[in-house]
Order: structure tokens, then sequence, then C-alpha cells
């Protein structure tokens, strides 16, 4: 799903070490689950699931005409190992994005290895920043952690 030159293996997982896995819950809505280190050498891998997925709910919206929730995207990073700075430039442009094509953004985490870094650079006071969502199908592991 994404043009990487490095080909993923047979469970997915691209030669960089990071799986992108996007699945269509409903319409409307599109589930990313990132594992692995996001990093300058995989947040392209990244860029690229999220900018398609942001493209597909805010066209079906667009032709099928109102759905009955907001689309969304839902980021979960719980299964991130590594966060860097690169990971935040491309979920800061996703939110851009987002709110041009008037989809919702959501990420979940509640791991320190990438609630650490929005906190620090405030980017959690611009993307929803949560430790559980419907889709994810977790109970909530930080209470008051969604913003």
């Amino acid at each position: 799903m994404t043009s990487s030159t490095r080909p993923p293996d047979d469970h997915g997982t691209l030669a960089g070490g990071l799986t992108v896995a996007p699945t269509r819950p409903r319409p409307g809505l599109v589930l990313i689950r990132v594992i692995g280190e996001v990093d300058m050498l995989t947040a392209g891998d990244l860029a690229e699931v999220l900018r398609t997925s942001l493209d597909t709910v805010a066209d079906e919206r667009d032709v099928a005409g109102a759905l009955d929730d907001e689309p969304s995207v839902v980021c979960d990073l719980e299964g991130v190992t590594f966060f860097g700075a690169t990971g935040l430039d491309i979920l800061a442009e996703a939110h851009e994005a987002a709110v041009g094509r008037r989809v919702r953004l959501v990420v979940v985490a509640g791991c320190r290895t990438v609630c650490r870094p929005f906190r620090l650079t405030a980017l959690d006071r611009r993307i929803t920043l949560t430790a559980t969502h419907p889709a994810v199908g977790r109970a909530s592991a930080l209470p008051g952690a969604e913003r």
C-alpha cells in the first residue's frame, strides 16, 4: 500500500522495521495500526498511508453525501517503539490536510514513547491525542488523556 522501495515481508513489515496496516471498519472510517519505529527512514511510508486514508474518507463523503458520522482517520500508535521528530512532522502535516479536507484525525497513544514528544512540542494541543478509541477496541489506559 506504500510506494516505498523497501518491499514488505510476508507479515507486512517494511524493511525499516515498520508495519503500517490500514483497515476500513465501516464507511467513513480508516483505522491505521502502526507497529515499529517511526523515524526519517520509515516516516514516508506512514505519510503515504495517512494521505491516502484522508483522501479516501473525504472522497467517500463527497461522493456518497453526508455520512452518519464525521469522516475519521484513527492512527493507532500503541505499537510504536521509537517515535522521532520526522513522525511529529508527518502527523502535523496530516492534521493540516485533515482540517482542509474536513476529516477528523485522531491519534491513539498511551505510551511514553509517543506521548512525550507530542507534549514537549505542544502538538497534543492541535491533534486529538487519546489513550483509546472505539475503533481500536481497547479500554482507556490513561484517564484524562483525551484532548
